[in-house]
């Protein structure tokens, strides 16, 4: 006796099987892409030299061949440069807060939290209105750094839910570039001076 299988029940097979294979998607994300920006924009905050761009002229014949082989510089500056008039915006926002905050850091009353955000860390030796002051600094910048991770992940066009990784690659890079002297909070919550 044979089993007859009804041509339904192999449909609705096959679509079952087609639907969980779709289910699993792998969202990329370009970590070195984020890295890269973030580096790029807290050297321009914190005002650290960048390169100038020009390119040391070939002093041999080997080396004009060699140069000629390799790739343009412009070429791979435009590949990794994430900007818009947001993200601008937004940099130029978070620099002159720097300015104003730059005492506060070397005084040690404020600190780069692990998160990336700024921390008040003490009201020590300040007056009410200077306390006053850098707290609306402080609420400036991190709101002005919130929408800036939002507005990198939308440039390089990384999926909302992965913006926690964004954050986090900006916080490395804030704290690993922060100037001796400044307090920042390791991943596990301690406060170390640089």
């Amino acid at each position: 006796m044979r089993f007859a299988f009804p041509a339904t029940a192999a449909r609705v097979a096959l679509l079952a099987l087609l639907f969980t294979a779709c289910v699993t998607v792998n969202i990329y994300f370009p970590a070195a892409r984020v890295e890269h920006a973030a580096e790029d924009i807290v050297e321009d905050v914190y005002g650290k030299p960048q390169p100038t761009g020009e390119a040391k002229e070939p002093t041999s014949q080997l080396e004009v061949f060699l140069a000629l082989l390799g790739p343009a510089e412009a070429h791979a500056a435009e590949a990794t440069t994430v900007s818009n008039a947001a993200i601008r915006g937004l940099k130029q926002q978070i620099a002159q807060n720097h300015k104003q905050l730059a005492p506060f850091y070397a005084s040690g009353n404020l600190g780069i939290g692990r998160d990336g955000f700024l921390v008040i860390r003490s009201q020590e030796g300040m007056a009410v209105p200077q306390v006053a002051q850098l707290k609306r600094l402080v609420d400036a910048d991190n709101e002005a750094r919130a929408q800036l991770y939002k507005e990198v992940a939308a440039a390089l066009q990384i999926d909302a839910t992965q913006l926690t990784k964004v954050q986090a690659i900006f916080a490395d890079e804030w704290r690993d570039q922060a100037p001796k002297g400044w307090w920042v909070q390791d991943n596990g919550g301690a406060w170390k001076q640089r």
